[in-house]
């Protein structure tokens, strides 16, 4: 099946499986898929965001209170 890449992007994937990166193309397609996908929800989770802001739903910042919640995540992992 051709995907229409550009030289540029067959020589990268080339790379990535020649390199041991992924197992074959298509892993190495499937893996940039789930990155798009990633990004298109990140984005989302942005604007969303912005909207919160712009409707003045905000919590006001606490750096010790996110600190102490990051260090409670990382130890219960």
């Amino acid at each position: 099946m051709s995907s229409g890449l550009s030289p540029e992007n067959e020589q990268f994937l080339a790379r990535a499986v020649s390199a041991g990166v992924y197992h074959d193309r298509d892993e190495a397609l499937d893996d940039a898929v789930n990155l798009l996908r990633r990004r298109e929800k990140l984005i989302e989770d942005v604007n969303h965001g912005i909207e919160q802001i712009d409707c003045g739903e905000t919590v006001p910042f606490d750096l010790s209170e996110m600190r102490a919640a990051l260090r409670r995540n990382l130890q219960s992992r």
